[in-house]
């Protein structure tokens, strides 16, 4: 650790942390406000807008119709992706995707599905031969930290707006013919992700901003729907205490409560 970000750590734990006060005004274990936007774009077939703070993402999801794998022949597919564009961050540099991006992408599709968030064989038209694929792109309008967590609201109140039409499939002829009878998704679970930073091995910091992420010695990313608990994930950094792990996870589940609640008003 270099002298000036030691310098800037030890001034914000003796100025703002010391009297359980960051310098946004809230306190070490509050969120920030979330404000969500549904079917924001009209080229897709789901859509939603998320800000946590100054962090903003945009989910689109579109519907095609494609083969099932050979393994699982009454399923459909849901594939998730995730972009950090340089516009969204001055730490972002164009090109390759970052490490970052790779890693939210990669942690997306395990939630979804270790989650169950949908029952996939809803997306099934014809076993083997034709199922629905929902392609879910996700991007990064402004980085301000906790991205992961904006990101999941996204993805799931896009989910909730997700209407597929009605598709009958002659396996003689295999001639398909898309109905107008859209049928909206059922979406089988909310979970909520909520991020936590540890500031000086000492300090828990809920919903960390970008500038905290810095400083924090460590994350720590709970999964959970509020009352079952799907995932805790930990991207290196330094040791965190089982009593640290759960005071994150009592206020992860109250925090999923809320989180729920702004996207069932949304509908």
């Amino acid at each position: 650790m270099n002298s000036i970000k030691k310098n800037i750590q030890d001034t914000y734990t003796k100025e703002y942390l010391a009297r359980n006060k960051r310098n946004d005004g809230r306190e070490l274990l509050n969120f920030r406000d979330a404000t969500l936007n549904l079917n924001t774009i009209h080229t897709a077939d789901g859509s939603a807008a998320v800000k946590i703070g100054n962090t903003a993402v945009i989910c689109g999801i579109k519907a095609e119709l494609g083969v099932p794998k050979s393994e699982t022949p009454d399923i459909g597919y849901l594939l998730v992706n995730f972009e950090l564009p340089s516009l969204c961050s001055k730490k972002i540099r164009p090109g390759i995707p970052c490490d970052e991006a790779m890693q939210i992408t990669s942690f997306l599709n395990e939630v979804c599905n270790n989650c169950k968030i949908l029952d996939l064989q809803q997306l099934c038209i014809s076993v083997d031969k034709l199922v629905w694929v929902l392609s879910c792109d996700v991007y990064c309008l402004n980085y301000d930290g906790s991205v992961f967590d904006a990101c999941l609201i996204a993805l799931l109140s896009a989910l909730q707006t997700v209407k597929i039409p009605e598709v009958k499939y002659d396996k003689e002829t295999e001639e398909t013919i898309v109905v107008e009878n859209y049928i909206p998704l059922k979406v089988n679970s909310l979970p909520v992700s909520s991020t936590f930073g540890v500031f000086n091995e000492k300090y828990i910091l809920a919903d960390p901003t970008e500038e905290e992420e810095q400083l924090c010695v460590s994350k720590l990313t709970v999964v959970t729907n509020g009352s079952l608990v799907f995932s805790i994930h930990k991207p290196g950094g330094e040791f965190i205490k089982d009593t640290q792990t759960q005071n994150c996870i009592r206020h992860a589940k109250t925090r999923s409560e809320t989180i729920n609640k702004l996207i069932k008003a949304a509908q």
